[in-house]
């Protein structure tokens, strides 16, 4: 007499392998659409946390120089900064080219002089924007498309604002901007 937790068994087992046949298309849709893709996921928020890291320290030294040395192709911000970038956390990043890096200067809000017999002060607001182009860091073989970040490049521009330390350092070079106030 065969006992119920046997039969149970013969029941879910199959006597000629099937479940066997059926585990490499099986392992090759989750690797294909599931894993791989979830990996470059993962890596396209770490490529743009490094540039993040990237543009935050391209505008903080842009609040603190003039605007000529700023926009200087030569200079610490769009030079320097990047070239140490790359050499050091960015070399985690699977680049296609150099970041590109974009300043502008907006007036911002004015008010009342320092001191006693001062003018009125008007500060003054650096944006840094970094665009950088990504390549994924496992590339997808797809022969239907050039998908961005599956298996083609992908880009990220990030942008962000800092107040001049010296607003006269900003120059002539300040936009005028329409306040959203």
């Amino acid at each position: 007499m065969k006992r119920p937790h046997h039969a149970l068994k013969e029941f879910l087992r199959n006597k000629f392998g099937d479940s066997i046949a059926e585990f490499g298309p099986a392992l090759f849709i989750v690797l294909m659409f599931l894993f791989f893709p979830m990996l470059n996921l993962i890596s396209m928020g770490v490529y743009y946390g490094l540039g993040m890291v990237l543009n935050y320290n391209q505008v903080h030294e842009a609040a603190l120089l003039p605007a000529a040395e700023a926009n200087s192709n030569t200079g610490p911000v769009k030079k320097s900064i990047p070239e140490q970038w790359q050499a050091g956390m960015g070399q985690f990043a699977k680049l296609n080219g150099k970041p590109e890096t974009n300043i502008t200067y907006r007036t911002g809000m004015s008010g009342p002089g320092g001191g006693a017999g001062q003018n009125e002060t008007t500060d003054k607001i650096v944006m840094v924007q970094t665009t950088i182009k990504c390549n994924p860091f496992l590339p997808i073989p797809l022969p239907i498309a050039n998908i961005p970040g599956v298996n083609g490049p992908f880009t990220f521009t990030l942008a962000s604002e800092a107040l001049m330390e010296n607003p006269d350092y900003a120059g002539s070079a300040v936009a005028i901007a329409d306040d959203d106030d």
